[in-house]
């Protein structure tokens, strides 16, 4: 069965990942297209009077601070050498080879019907036609370039800086 989880690594988690009762996954997104989506999201749920993980992002520098959060447990799971790391934007741009990459690691057998109709379902492309809840729904990375003013850049740069190289992203 699969948990889904937005924090770092347990004690009792490393313990089960240490004895192999448990294969994790952790998929990472550049944070700057992340704090984007984060800020739609709350933006999103305030406007329908809900709070959710992301609401109290209200300005530029609440978003800064909750990112450089969500960095500290990227850097605490890239050090889990027992976790299958991939990049979002991996997932996008090479989905048949990074589901290849997930299906060795788990062990699951790959010429079922039912494993064939989950690899379709989550198929990045097919979420671009409208499908919502899958984490597809926009698909678009290098938002960030658009969104943040030249000044917000530089902020974003040199906060994440330190993180940015080591996921696989360009300072800039």
């Amino acid at each position: 069965f699969t948990i889904k989880t937005h924090s770092g690594p347990t004690p009792l988690a490393l313990r089960l990942i240490q004895g192999g009762i448990i294969r994790p996954t952790y998929i990472y997104r550049d944070p700057r297209d992340a704090m984007i989506s984060a800020m739609d999201n709350g933006r999103k749920a305030r406007a329908k009077g809900r709070q959710n993980a992301f609401s109290e992002l209200t300005d530029f520098n609440k978003a800064v601070e909750f990112m450089l959060n969500y960095l500290k447990i990227w850097d605490s799971w890239i050090h889990s050498e027992a976790t299958l790391h991939t990049r979002y934007e991996n997932l996008l741009s090479n989905y048949d080879a990074e589901v290849l990459r997930l299906i060795e690691f788990l062990g699951i057998p790959m010429k079922t019907q039912e494993v064939n109709a989950v690899l379709e379902k989550y198929r990045p492309e097919k979420a671009r036609g409208g499908q919502m809840g899958i984490h597809y729904s926009k698909g678009r990375t290098g938002r960030y370039r658009e969104k943040f003013s030249e000044g917000e850049l530089t902020i974003l740069n040199n906060k994440f800086g330190p993180y940015l190289e080591p996921m696989g992203y360009a300072i800039g």
